[in-house]
């Protein structure tokens, strides 16, 4: 495996920091019902335009930003009809671990749907979640044998023989076992000239920077893969402490990745107001090829 292992600051990582966002096939009643919904708009759409040429301020926004909604969620449907075959051929398998509480279980199943989703061409962007936000901070990797909950392996808590350290690395390895089986489905895709595992780009981070409690100062990725040539891979790349000359933020990966999509943007978010002697604008470009 090929990889930038890269770091803005920072040395150590704590779990996977994405979200599943990916949804299943509409099938049944949940189609017809869609379907009706969708021969509806079509019946009104001159009322509909009508409507919204009256509209005015944040009651147009609104408006406009529900039939967008809408439009979008009938070009997902189209497409899953379309697909549908595509979809049952390529689809996981379902197992009993789509029913199970264990959290290993859940997060391999998601593992399994995004892969799907990305093969079937439902989505180029894939975003899956580990221990993350308020919710999950606290959970109990029960299913690699750990019995006590993240939260307190982050304040050093150990257990038996194994440290806090020794504890998170039982869970990053079970992380990167998890992305390696989706990079092999990838593989087997032929895409172009190659594989959809050539053209894809896959970046694993932490949901907490560089400590438990962080300053966010320093926040360390590895990024897989080279988006067919684009990214200089195999290298570590550690960039100087906060604020000091050649210091580089997340903002910078971040427009890093939109210029390796093809938006050729200089600045992602807000910057931030304690680095005005920084240059805090463009890609990094001591990744790119």
């Amino acid at each position: 495996m090929r990889c930038i292992a890269k770091r803005i600051g920072g040395s150590r990582f704590q779990s996977i920091f994405v979200r599943a966002a990916v949804g299943s096939v509409a099938d049944g009643a949940a189609k017809q019902e869609f379907a009706a919904k969708n021969n509806l708009l079509d019946f009104l759409k001159d009322d509909i335009k009508k409507a919204e040429s009256k509209l005015a301020g944040p009651e147009k926004e609104q408006f406009t930003a529900y039939l967008e909604t809408f439009e979008s969620l009938r070009d997902r449907q189209s497409r899953l009809n379309e697909i549908e075959h595509t979809l049952r051929e390529k689809g996981p398998v379902v197992s009993d671990k789509y029913s199970s509480y264990v959290e290993t279980d859940r997060l391999d199943a998601q593992f399994d749907i995004g892969a799907a989703a990305l093969i079937c061409g439902l989505t180029n962007v894939l975003t899956l979640s580990s221990g993350a936000g308020i919710r999950d901070f606290d959970i109990t990797f029960k299913g690699l044998g750990l019995n006590i909950d993240k939260h307190s392996i982050g304040h050093g808590k150990n257990l038996g023989d194994k440290t806090w350290a020794d504890l998170y690395n039982i869970i990053r390895r079970y992380h990167f076992d998890l992305i390696a089986g989706l990079m092999r489905k990838l593989e087997k895709v032929p895409e172009g000239n190659g594989t959809m595992l050539d053209n894809t780009l896959i970046v694993y981070l932490s949901d907490g920077a560089e400590a438990h409690h962080s300053r966010c100062w320093e926040w360390p990725i590895v990024v897989i893969g080279n988006m067919g040539g684009k990214l200089q891979t195999g290298r570590y790349v550690d960039y100087p402490g906060y604020a000091r000359k050649g210091h580089r933020t997340t903002a910078n990966m971040y427009t890093t990745l939109l210029n390796l999509a093809g938006s050729k943007r200089e600045s992602f978010g807000m910057p931030d107001p304690s680095l005005k002697d920084l240059d805090q604008t463009g890609p990094l470009s001591e990744l790119l090829a």
